[in-house]
């Protein structure tokens, strides 16, 4: 809510970005009445659906913006007058049994076929127009202020610090498809999908995607507040992965030690001390020394000193030296995490 709020706060000042905001708007959160003016609305049906009302004059529109969001209502109401020179009814109906939340709305009931027409949702003919017209969207700016309009009517996005989502609710597969394409004129990654039956939505996923389109559509602080959380939930996901990492890799290293220890006893046992070459019998009696040790550190503890390579070397000599029916055959584990041969 609090990034609507950031959005709904923006004038836009060039005329043709007005139009563009107020036609997704309207697109995207309104409903038309035919016939007679709306005592009310229920949930918003984007893409201006058509209900009939009362009386035989089928002539007269009124058309109601309706949202959860007192910022998106206000700036239908200053587009409305900005654009058209009209003073739209602003309602507010206050949380009930039935509605957990208030609602806003906004009706305008004069000059609305000119708004209409003029947004792009009558056609020449005084017809409903679905889709998007490519008149409305020229201009980058212009595709912001229009992709702006549709996530403040139906638009959502998770949280920083969760999985990165952003999704708008589309009235129509047309329109959605010009939504999608919009996003990706502005270089953003946008599908348009289908959700059950007849739910259409547009999908943008990807932490910096998501970052990026905020900040397109003119949420500054929401952007920065976005990167802030999107860095964190990296920094502590690759922590905890490292965290696991090495203890997976200390579980791995203290096994393979071990059974290099238990093989190494066996070797000694059936070969004795006296008959083992001078270099595997330093690394033998280093590794029973030294249990927990790593190749590197064995290595270290030699006069003169060798190579972790060099150690596993010798320990492998003295893997071969016995017997296979002895279990002599080259232990699994000889070579431990970090360490190559």
């Amino acid at each position: 809510m609090r990034v609507k709020e950031e959005l709904a706060a923006l004038r836009p000042a060039a005329p043709a970005e007005r139009r563009a905001l107020l036609a997704s708007l309207l697109r995207f959160a309104a409903t038309l009445h035919i016939g007679g003016a709306a005592e009310g609305s229920g949930e918003p049906q984007g893409g201006a659906p058509v209900s009939k009302g009362p009386g035989p004059d089928r002539s007269r529109f009124t058309l109601v913006l309706t949202g959860g969001s007192g910022g998106v209502a206000r700036l239908a109401f200053w587009l409305l007058h900005a654009g058209y020179g009209v003073r739209a009814d602003f309602r507010v109906r206050e949380a009930g049994a039935l509605a957990p939340r208030s609602r806003y709305e906004v009706v305008l009931a004069e000059r609305v076929e000119q708004v209409l027409a003029d947004t792009g949702i009558l056609d020449a003919a005084g017809r409903l127009s679905f889709g998007v017209g490519g008149g409305l969207l020229r201009g980058r700016d212009a595709a912001a202020c229009f992709v702006r309009g549709a996530f403040l009517g139906r638009g959502s996005v998770s949280g920083p610090t969760r999985e990165p989502h952003l999704e708008i609710g589309a009235p129509e597969e047309r329109t959605a498809a010009a939504l999608a394409a919009a996003l990706v004129r502005l270089g953003l990654p946008a599908r348009a999908s289908v959700r059950g039956t007849d739910q259409h939505r547009v999908v943008v996923k990807g932490g910096e995607a998501i970052g990026r389109a905020l900040l397109t559509m003119g949420a500054q602080s929401a952007y920065l507040a976005w990167e802030d959380g999107r860095i964190r939930r990296q920094v502590r996901g690759e922590a905890v992965r490292l965290a696991n990492a090495d203890q997976a890799n200390l579980r791995r290293s203290v096994a393979a030690a071990m059974t290099q220890v238990v093989a190494v006893e066996r070797v000694v046992g059936q070969q004795g001390w006296e008959r083992l070459p001078a270099d595997l019998a330093a690394v033998a009696a280093l590794r029973l020394a030294h249990p927990d040790a790593s190749l590197a550190e064995l290595g270290a503890l030699l006069d003169p000193p060798r190579s972790k390579g060099a150690v596993l070397a010798r320990l492998r000599r003295l893997a071969s030296m016995a017997p296979a029916e002895a279990g002599g055959e080259e232990w699994p584990g000889t070579t431990q995490p970090g360490e190559d041969a």
